[in-house]
């Protein structure tokens, strides 16, 4: 489920504040190691 909810974030399909409160720690985890914010956005290096 948090890869689901790691991608419908990036494809603007869902916001963290939609994501159920005991995953969302781990949706925005799996987002840093995907390379984007918790708004789904790309982090710049």
């Amino acid at each position: 489920m948090v890869d689901l909810y790691a991608h419908l974030i990036i494809n603007k399909r869902r916001t963290i504040d939609k994501v159920p409160a005991d995953k969302r720690q781990a949706v925005v985890e799996r987002l840093r190691e995907l390379g984007y914010d918790q708004d789904g956005q790309p982090i710049e290096v």
